[in-house]
């Protein structure tokens, strides 16, 4: 494997961490508040961001700046599967 590729790998994988760890601490932060996340649907692309959301409307707050991050995150592993699956498909 060439340099790059490895590079691509490591983003990747970081990716995918980084995305994993915010979801839970996106939960955790949420249960310790008193907001209600049903453990089933945890893993589910876009459910913590609209539990969020919600919650953060019935205080009458915004809630783009963890929206937007959680949404860029999301958009990082995509973009990122898509380089290094035929990379990893090659090995």
């Amino acid at each position: 494997m060439s340099r790059l590729e490895d590079v691509i790998l490591v983003w990747f994988a970081l990716s995918i961490f980084t995305e994993v760890v915010s979801a839970a601490i996106l939960r955790i932060w949420l249960s310790r508040r008193g907001v209600r996340v049903r453990f089933y649907l945890y893993g589910v692309p876009g459910y913590l961001e609209r539990v969020y959301r919600n919650w953060r409307r019935s205080q009458g707050r915004p809630s783009n700046t963890v929206f937007i991050l959680r949404i860029i995150s999301l958009v990082n592993v995509i973009v990122a599967a898509i380089v290094a699956i035929p990379i990893i498909a090659r090995s």
